[in-house]
């Protein structure tokens, strides 16, 4: 793929996002290229899990829960890495930490190597693959895989979490708006996080200002439960605007 058409189609994607649906021949005359390829572009964004197709047009994707974790990871990428530099600060050596089976805690893992012997806990199937060849302690609870979100859940999973303790537990959201806290689409998801919150001397939140945007089914707690929240919104959307860290 050239780098002109992945500029096309980051373009095409976000204008999908924005209006909801396109005509393929709309994005055909607007971007000056021929219907297949356009059909291309389309077929690219479908298999990524970014869009739908239907006979002639391309669809937004509401539910956000339906994009694989690798596409998310992508998106807003520049403030995610803003707020995992930010957050990466907080952490001392020494520390037990737990990572969140996010798109924006994932992004933490670029700055853990200065850290010396951190034990790392998780329910990411992502985060420990990308861990597994790291002189951090490693470990990974086990259960049920979500396959979405690459994260394991369930009964089992929750009691290994209950059995553990951490002086960080970095947490993340599909969203907030309109709601008191964050929220997942994913509603295995809610008793993991709640209990990693629980268990966790010093909670923090990750959530990037698209956050503001969308709100999940699923709120699994309060934003009064964090004890930080490292984000690139206006800290006026949050309660305690003290408690705000802004990347």
């Amino acid at each position: 793929m050239t780098r002109k058409s992945e500029q096309r189609r980051k373009i095409i994607y976000e204008r999908i996002q924005r209006e909801g649906s396109v005509k393929v021949t709309e994005l055909s005359n607007d971007y000056n290229v021929s219907s297949e390829t356009i059909r291309k572009d389309l077929d690219v964004l479908c298999e990524q899990g970014k869009i739908e197709k239907k006979h002639g047009s391309a669809n937004r994707i509401d539910k956000y829960s339906h994009i694989p974790l690798r596409v998310k990871r992508e998106d807003h990428r520049e403030e995610k890495i803003r707020m995992a530099a930010c957050a990466s600060k907080l952490i001392e050596d020494y520390q037990t930490i737990w990572l969140d089976a996010g798109s924006s805690v994932y992004t933490m893992l670029r700055f853990l190597s200065p850290r010396k012997n951190l034990t790392i806990d998780t329910n990411s199937i992502e985060i420990a693959t990308a861990l597994a060849g790291s002189h951090h302690r490693l470990i990974v609870v086990g259960g049920l895989l979500e396959p979405i979100g690459q994260s394991l859940v369930g009964p089992f999973a929750n009691e290994q979490i209950a059995a553990l303790h951490f002086d960080l537990a970095f947490l993340g959201s599909d969203g907030f708006k309109n709601s008191e806290g964050p929220t997942t689409f994913a509603y295995e998801e809610i008793q993991i996080k709640r209990t990693a919150l629980m268990h966790a001397a010093r909670s923090v939140l990750l959530v990037d200002d698209s956050k503001t945007e969308v709100c999940a089914p699923y709120q699994y707690a309060r934003f009064r439960e964090f004890d930080t929240i490292v984000t690139t919104a206006d800290p006026s959307n949050f309660p305690e605007p003290e408690k705000v860290i802004v990347a």
